[in-house]
């Protein structure tokens, strides 16, 4: 996750430097959309695959494999020198993201003990805050190819540590490998009861698993698994079009907009990442100690504040207030902003995938999600240059505000609370609600 932090934040210090003209590979605003388009258009891609993978190589593996097209994305970028070669890069980096989201929080549910297993999901999305930090610090820092070597580096990291760790109990019992998943819960769950455990687990697995694939599509007809899918695909949706991708990956550009002087926007993005990974540290006791439901609304509500925040600087300035006097307003919202979306806006969507389906769907739901998660972030990067031309930057900030407020609702209603639950009760409870 550290590895996509990187990816996605990638744009907003370099986007900066492309479309300057001391930039070695001089390039348009719209060729700069296109850019950050392709990495969500890449995703599509990587959805599909990444749920086959999770589907016939674990998801522990499929992870693994994540790295193989980050890696050639970094190299790429190194050796750039035209605008088509990030193109390519991007949408490899897209096919790496969208394996990503297909698979590790599916591994995480499968691997974590209920008690920790929504704190394991934020410190992974932690590793966003973080990547999203360093990419800052070395985009003000470091030259493309540099900080492109760096990231390639950590690649080979992730690659050697996936190499040593088991694969999930869940995929080897799925595979009849009784022996190795009898290694791997006791590598996983110290002190666990194996016996127990594992006759626990391969009733759970064996009810459905030996279902054809259009059988499993026939699945999703249930009226609770239906609901589980569409739950998972709103709550997505909301953290893509609340404005998420293309603050990020704008987010020096929206700075220098705004008229920030007082503080170099590059330093304003490192404090704002940086307090990204403080958020995410004090959601993993909040995830569990709150629940996932008291999470999103909060988050949500603190999101619709922030971005009417940046709406309404916009909004000053157009009527013609002292740019100097308003400062502070923008780098408030950045700030905001950052914090309430990696509070409940992020983890708590991942965390309800890994948790919500019974495991013969999950691979399967995991894709569905991708794919419209994709679409979504899509509309969002490559409509907001186009919105801004037409309606400028305050009726953008106002709308993504709007959008945030109905998520409100919606997870009141309709979100169910699995703090504290083992996937078995989850599938029990849902089951007999429907």
């Amino acid at each position: 996750m550290l590895q996509i932090g990187l990816t996605i934040a990638w744009s907003s210090p370099y986007l900066a430097y492309l479309t300057a003209p001391e930039s070695h590979i001089s390039i348009t605003m719209n060729e700069a959309s296109w850019v950050t388009s392709l990495l969500n258009l890449g995703r599509l891609i990587g959805a599909i695959t990444g749920s086959a993978a999770v589907n016939y190589l674990g998801s522990k593996t499929t992870v693994l494999v994540t790295s193989f097209p980050m890696a050639v994305c970094w190299v790429l970028t190194i050796v750039a020198n035209r605008v088509e070669w990030l193109y390519a890069a991007r949408s490899l980096a897209g096919v790496s993201l969208g394996m990503t989201y297909s698979s590790f929080s599916i591994y995480l549910g499968e691997i974590a003990d209920p008690t920790i297993r929504g704190a394991l999901v934020v410190l992974a999305v932690s590793g966003l805050t973080i990547g999203n930090l360093m990419i800052s610090i070395m985009g003000a820092y470091l030259t493309m190819e540099v900080s492109a070597i760096a990231c390639l580096l950590l690649c080979v990291v992730v690659m050697v540590i996936f190499t040593w760790l088991p694969e999930s109990p869940h995929h080897l019992i799925k595979t009849k490998q009784q022996d190795k998943a009898r290694l791997a819960l006791l590598w996983y769950h110290r002190n666990c009861d194996v016996d127990m455990e594992l006759q626990g687990l391969k009733k759970f697995i064996e009810m459905n698993n030996n279902l054809p694939f259009m059988s499993i599509l026939g699945e999703f007809k249930n009226a609770h698994i239906s609901k589980a899918l569409l739950l998972v695909i709103v709550l997505f949706m909301y953290s893509m079009l609340c404005g998420l991708n293309s603050i990020i990956f704008y987010m020096e550009i929206i700075l220098t907009t705004a008229q920030v002087t007082v503080i170099q926007p590059a330093i304003v993005v490192i404090i704002v990442t940086a307090s990204g990974i403080a958020s995410s540290f004090v959601s993993m006791f909040f995830i569990e100690k709150f629940g996932r439901r008291i999470l999103m609304i909060s988050s949500s509500l603190a999101c619709a504040i922030s971005v009417a925040c940046l709406g309404l600087q916009f909004q000053l300035l157009d009527v013609g207030y002292d740019s100097a006097v308003l400062q502070g307003l923008p780098i408030f919202s950045m700030i905001l902003f950052q914090i309430s979306i990696f509070v409940g806006m992020l983890p708590v969507p991942n965390a309800v995938l890994g948790e919500i389906f019974p495991p013969h769907v999950k691979c399967v739901a995991a894709c569905f999600n991708s794919i419209a998660t994709g679409i979504f972030s899509f509309i969002a990067t490559a409509t907001y240059q186009p919105l801004i031309d037409l309606l400028t930057e305050k009726y953008v900030f106002f709308g993504y505000a709007l959008i945030l407020l109905t998520a409100i609702p919606y997870t009141i209603l309709c979100l169910p609370e699995t703090k504290g639950k083992s996937l078995q009760q989850i599938q029990e409870e849902l089951t007999k609600k429907s």
